[in-house]
């Protein structure tokens, strides 16, 4: 899966493979479409809540990003939100997809 959200007035994206609970998260700062600071987590390997929806980690990974860049949020009280129309791909096709 990759797509976008906001959260805190911020413009992040994420990118997410494998199994729900065992997904490797990779987040992107976006500022006017441009990739700034970025921050990632293995869930197989890493301490998580495997329980956690993909959200929820999103949220957790945000945090910890906001922390380390500094980041001036531009609404520090902003919830999470999906961005619709942003869904860039939910599912790559598989290869017994791709040979039919």
């Amino acid at each position: 899966m990759i797509r976008e959200f906001r959260y805190k007035g911020e413009t992040f994206r994420v990118n997410a493979h494998g199994s729900p609970g065992h997904e490797e998260v990779f987040i992107i700062h976006l500022i006017d479409d441009e990739e700034m600071g970025e921050i990632s987590i293995d869930r197989m390997t890493e301490e998580n809540d495997r329980d956690a929806p993909i959200d929820a980690i999103c949220i957790m990974l945000c945090d910890k990003l906001i922390v380390e860049q500094d980041i001036a949020c531009a609404d520090p009280d902003g919830a999470f939100v999906w961005v619709e129309g942003k869904r860039i791909r939910d599912v790559l096709p598989s290869n017994e997809a791709a040979s039919h």
